[in-house]
């Protein structure tokens, strides 16, 4: 190992510079957060007396029985005759319901007699009449005068307010539309077959372009890729040179 000096020549420091970094994980049991400088230092773990003793496995009590043999066992005969005490009397009692527990209420109510031939005040029979939804329709004055005038004239007012002529344009546009004289309706969708229909027949040519095109799978020597000999002496018109010729902004000229 190299020590350091207090003054230390060229060729010193050389050779201090030179010596390898020490190794400070080699001590296992030193804390890797506190490093040491010297190297003869050794840590020993030991258990203390009382890590020693909670490290015992707990042993079995002393009065510990194993399980019954049977769920049935003999009872003694001083338990048969035994007397249990006023404690234990009272404590093995019912509890009693609570005084302010009631049942709970049944579907069907009960009405009382009281209840059926019981009288409606004139305040109550005042309350229990539906509100005249007339009222919002009429003026601040008619409502005011509304309890000296008669049922009869309330009604009157009350229509009259309601009775509105329409005009010709509101008539015009509540007419419903109607339909156009070259609307079709949904064809049935069983109908009637004509007799010409049923007893006509297709011609050659009809047969002939109702069949369809006879071409051969692959495992038989179809090939899909196969340029028929008048497709590669065609040749494209001047309209169909001008469609494939791009605009003149795409154009790019190769560069010599």
């Amino acid at each position: 190992m190299c020590e350091t000096q207090v003054s230390l020549s060229p060729g010193a420091r050389l050779d201090l510079l030179a010596c390898p970094k020490l190794n400070f994980l080699k001590h296992r049991d030193r804390p890797s957060v506190y490093w040491q400088d010297k190297t003869d230092i050794h840590f020993t773990c030991s258990l203390t007396a009382r890590q020693n003793e909670l490290a015992q496995h707990k042993n079995v009590n002393k009065m510990y029985k194993e399980d019954r043999p049977s769920p049935i066992w003999p009872v003694k005969s001083s338990a048969l005759q035994a007397i249990p005490s006023p404690r234990l009397e009272k404590l093995a009692q019912a509890k009693s319901m609570s005084r302010e527990w009631m049942e709970d209420r049944p579907v069907y109510t009960m009405v009382s007699e009281a209840a059926k031939s019981a009288s409606a005040s004139p305040r109550t029979v005042e309350l229990a009449k539906p509100k005249d939804r007339a009222d919002r329709f009429l003026s601040s004055t008619t409502k005011r005068h509304q309890e000296e005038d008669n049922e009869e004239e309330v009604n009157e007012l009350f229509n009259s307010k309601l009775v509105v002529t329409p005009t010709a344009r509101t008539e015009a546009l509540a007419v419903p539309k109607m339909e156009h004289q070259q609307y079709q309706h949904d064809l049935k969708v069983p109908w009637h077959v004509t007799s010409s229909a049923l007893h006509t027949q297709a011609s050659d040519r009809v047969c002939q372009l109702a069949k369809p095109k006879a071409r051969k799978a692959f495992f038989e020597g179809f090939d899909p890729f196969r340029i028929s000999p008048a497709a590669k002496h065609a040749n494209a018109s001047s309209r169909i040179i001008e469609l494939c010729t791009p605009p003149a902004h795409r154009q790019h000229h190769k560069k010599v």
